[in-house]
């Protein structure tokens, strides 16, 4: 379910199908689609509060995923340095 396309398996059964599989991604795109067809139904809108309730969070801001990349670019740095040592070290013996 891509979101494209044939809509004709929007409806709120495969919604609480999607849901009860764990799949709330899918679920939230047919409730937001149900929704835009009908906006007044306030049960539509309260599924879907509660299958966005169940997706994971969104990354922080960039800033904290910008420091986590620097942060593995030197560990690996570090790693490829002390592969490099053991090298020499072995090389030795």
């Amino acid at each position: 379910m891509d979101g494209t396309g044939d809509k004709t398996f929007y409806t709120v059964t495969m919604a609480r199908v999607l849901a009860d599989q764990g799949r709330y991604e899918e679920a939230a795109r047919i409730y937001r689609y149900l929704l835009d067809q009908t906006p007044d139904r306030s049960d539509l809108r309260q599924a879907l509060e509660a299958v966005t309730s169940m997706l994971p969070e969104p990354p922080g801001h960039w800033d904290d995923i910008s420091g986590l990349i620097e942060r593995w670019v030197r560990l690996m740095v570090r790693w490829n340095a002390l592969r490099r040592l053991r090298k020499c070290r072995v090389q030795k013996q």
